[in-house]
C-alpha cells in the first residue's frame, strides 16, 4: 500500500468521512468548514486522493499548543501511518513551540501509550492534575 504524507487541511468531505470510519462524531459540513479553517497545521495521509489519515495541531502557534484529531482509517491502522503522522506533529512542534511552551492532547482511552513514545506524558503526574474536558 502506498500512501503520501501531506501538510494540508483536508476538505471537510474527507475528513467527515474519516472520522465516521473510526467511530467519532461527524459535523454538518458547513461546521466542519469552519473548524478546518482554524487549523494552523494540519497532516494528512493520502491514498490517491483518499485521507486515510490525519492529525490536526491548534492553538496559538508560539506558547499554547493542541494535538488533536489523529486518526487513521480502522482498515489503515498498524501500518505505522499514524507515527509517521505524529512525526510531522513533532517536527511542527519544535520548529514553532518556545521555550516553556506546552502542547498537551486528550489521548483516546488505551491510546496512552502511542503518544507516550513521542515525549507526552500521562497526566496525572507530581506537577499536573487530571486532564478535563466538556463536551457540549
Amino acid at each position: 500500500m502506498a500512501y503520501t504524507i501531506e501538510h494540508r487541511i483536508p476538505t471537510a468531505e474527507q475528513w467527515m468521512a474519516l472520522r465516521a470510519s473510526v467511530g467519532w462524531p461527524t459535523f454538518p459540513i458547513e461546521v466542519a468548514e469552519r473548524s478546518l479553517a482554524m487549523t494552523p497545521f494540519c497532516v494528512c495521509a493520502f491514498e490517491g486522493d483518499q485521507l486515510i489519515g490525519m492529525g490536526r495541531v491548534l492553538g496559538d502557534g508560539v506558547i499554547s499548543f493542541y494535538v488533536g484529531n489523529v486518526m487513521v482509517r480502522p482498515d489503515r491502522q498498524g501500518l505505522g501511518i499514524g507515527k509517521k503522522i505524529m512525526e510531522h506533529i513533532m517536527e511542527y512542534l519544535k520548529e514553532n513551540a518556545v521555550p516553556g511552551a506546552i502542547a498537551s492532547l486528550l489521548a483516546i482511552k488505551g491510546k496512552e501509550d502511542f503518544y507516550t513514545q513521542f515525549g507526552f506524558q500521562r497526566r496525572p503526574d507530581e506537577h499536573h492534575g487530571s486532564g478535563m474536558s466538556i463536551r457540549f
